[in-house]
């Protein structure tokens, strides 16, 4: 047990070393129902014997050890989590098999299992707020595992943004999309961001204002990055309707 912990420690240690700071091991069947059903209608079965990891990037680690593999044409950070949950499992977990439920081709809720783990907070500019990077952070990985790993202790501290006085986010939008009451405005964000110079095209200026972890903000190359795959996945949802049924942004 004792060569078993020393193991388990080493694996979070060489995540960490990687890139994946922010991680959590929880027990599925802790899950609250409303988690629990939406996973069950993915088709996702909750209740063998496993632990649920999710792990997730903070600032520019996992950027700096990928970020020459960007233009290979496939996602580098898909590639490189999915990598990183195998290589983990089987070399430091005991477990040679695993069940990858993200990156992949189910919509995992991503955001209420973060919530759920104590990992993420809602915020007014619509991106969850992690209460050391702020919202310079991202999941990356979803899987079962069937492995006795130590179960990570939840917490449930109240949001960063309880604690600012300032509010930023909301000055900072140039269209007044950014509301406290009501949460981000994504019609007249998407409408405004699509123009031609508008000056959001590839980053918020909301989320750049955010004064929650501000030192593990992304540099000139990553924001530039991350905001052009979303500028183009958001201009083909805004060109096609049938997508717009499937897609949320």
């Amino acid at each position: 047990m004792k060569d078993q912990g020393v193991r388990e420690k080493a694996g979070h240690e060489w995540l960490d070393s990687l890139g994946f700071q922010i991680r959590a091991v929880l027990d599925p069947g802790c899950s609250p129902s409303a988690l629990w059903d939406e996973f069950g209608r993915l088709g996702i079965d909750l209740t063998s014997n496993a632990r649920l990891v999710l792990l997730a990037m903070g600032g520019t680690r996992l950027w700096n050890r990928i970020q020459k593999r960007v233009k290979t044409g496939a996602d580098p950070f898909d590639t490189f989590a999915i990598y990183a949950a195998n290589q983990v499992s089987s070399e430091y977990w005991g477990c040679d098999q695993i069940e990858l439920l993200y990156p992949g081709s189910l919509a995992v809720p991503l955001q209420r299992l973060g919530r759920f783990a104590g990992c993420s907070y809602p915020s007014p500019i619509g991106v969850d707020l992690h209460p050391v990077y702020g919202p310079w952070f991202a999941y990356r990985a979803v899987f079962l595992i069937h492995a006795e790993l130590q179960l990570t202790e939840l917490e449930s501290g109240g949001s960063p943004c309880e604690s600012c006085a300032d509010k930023p986010c909301v000055a900072g939008c140039p269209v007044g999309a950014v509301s406290l009451a009501d949460g981000i405005d994504l019609g007249r964000c998407i409408e405004h961001r699509l123009l031609p110079r508008s000056g959001c095209a590839d980053r918020c200026r909301s989320r750049l204002m955010c004064p929650v972890g501000k030192k593990w903000q992304y540099g000139e190359s990553q924001l530039a990055y991350h905001g052009n795959r979303s500028l183009v996945s958001l201009t083909r949802w805004a060109q096609s309707p049938a997508s717009r049924d499937q897609t949320t942004v």
